[in-house]
Order: structure tokens, then sequence, then C-alpha cells
């Protein structure tokens, strides 16, 4: 299946700001440096299909794309959840559509689009099924596009390609290496999104996982800034205090 839709204004939305503004009178933890960049490495069948997604790509002059931390993040989210949830639709499954998924992750676009496939065991087979669709070709080809993230589940198995182009003020930062990516400096910031800013995105993205711990479905330990396996205020507290702060 495919999804393609034109460029609009993403907005903000509030989120626990109001409440940590009474909270300055606690005793913080000191900052934990995160080890190595947030997000998880690219699979060697996701970098196998950008490798073929920009080798079609070459075949009509466009530019090759480049894999984004964000993208893999929104691909991710909706892989995992069709994979557990057995819902097979770009905006039918009860996370929302692409660009909410694109926009969640603090990825600032200007255009977006999604390719989703089940039952192709090899990023080969994946990659023909699609490049003999229409919508999925128009896709992989389209020369608006700069930025990819790709995601895999043997469960199905289940693909999710995200598509994007950024806004000129966003920085595009690829995940650490895995199967072929290559990996940015360390950002010494509690910059959950991997965008290599602290912003009110990263602030959202730890209150959503409030109150989580390793015991919970989708626990993610990068949502966890104090490292103590909870998250919760002091998480929250860590990030507002860096909002503002980036890595160039």
């Amino acid at each position: 299946m495919t999804a393609l839709h034109p460029s609009r204004i993403a907005g903000r939305r509030t989120s626990l700001v109001v409440l940590l503004s009474v909270l300055t009178i606690l005793v913080v933890p000191a900052a934990v440096s995160l080890a190595s960049p947030p997000g998880q490495p690219i699979l060697p069948q996701e970098q196998e299909v950008v490798n073929i997604v920009n080798q079609e790509r070459a075949k009509v002059g466009a530019a090759p794309l480049n894999v984004n931390y964000s993208l893999q993040d929104a691909a991710w989210m909706h892989n995992e959840h069709m994979v557990t949830t057995g819902c097979f639709s770009h905006d039918k499954c009860k996370d929302g559509g692409p660009s909410d998924r694109i926009k969640k992750t603090g990825y600032k676009w200007v255009t977006w689009g999604e390719n989703i496939a089940r039952g192709q065991r090899t990023p080969v087979a994946v990659m023909n099924a699609w490049m003999n669709s229409t919508g999925h070709r128009r896709n992989i080809l389209s020369k608006e596009f700069v930025d990819i993230g790709v995601a895999y589940n043997p469960s199905g198995p289940t693909w999710t390609q995200v598509f994007s182009t950024p806004r000129s003020d966003y920085a595009t930062v690829v995940p650490p290496s895995g199967g072929g990516g290559t990996t940015p400096p360390a950002c010494d910031l509690p910059d959950v999104n991997g965008d290599r800013q602290v912003t009110q995105a990263d602030v959202d993205a730890v209150a959503d996982h409030f109150m989580q711990t390793p015991a919970d479905p989708g626990w993610e330990a990068r949502y966890d800034v104090i490292a103590d396996q909870v998250i919760n205020v002091y998480d929250i507290f860590e990030v507002v205090l860096a909002l503002g702060e980036n890595c160039g």
C-alpha cells in the first residue's frame, strides 16, 4: 500500500512544561550523558532496501536518499504496531496517519510518502513488489524526497518505508551503522529524537512514555534520561533544562 501527502505546516502541542515549572525546588540528579547517539542501528535488511531504492533512483537520475533517524523511528513505530495488532493500513490502525507518526519523532517535513508491504521475505522481493506497483514506485523514485526510513519485522514479514523532505531549519541525521550507515558524533544532550538539538519535541517524546519501566511493552531506554529504570518527571525535567541546546 502507498500513501502520499502534500506539504502543510506542522503544529506543536503543549506538554508537561507547566507542571514542571512548579517543580524547580526539587533536587534533580545530575545530567546523564548518552553513551551513544539515540536510536538503533539500521538492520542489514533495512539497509539493503535503502541500497536498492538508491540503485533504482540512479536509473532515472534521482539523487540518493539519506537514511534519517527520525524517519527510521516513524517507520519502526508503524511497522511494529501493524505486527502487534494485525492491522495493515496507512491510517486505519489507530496509531494516526503517516504525517502524525513523522511529526511525533520531531522531524520537520515539507512533504512525505509511505509504502507498506507484507509477506515478502527478502529485501529484493519487497522491492520487486513495490517497483511493480504504480503508487509505491512513484514514492521510491520521487525527486521531491530527500530522506528515507525503513523498518522490517520478520513476523509477516512486514515492511514500512517512510519518505520525506525536511524543512530548511531541520538538520537530517543518519542512524548508527549496523548495515552500512555512518555514525554521527555522540550528542551529549538529552536529544531523544536524534536531530542533535533539544526541542519541545524531545520533551513531548519523553512525556509520551511517562511512568513506563523496562517491564512495559514499548519500553525504550533512550527515554529514561536519568537511567533509573523508570520514565518519570525527573526525566522530563532533565530535557526541559536543556531546551534550546544543540550539538552543532
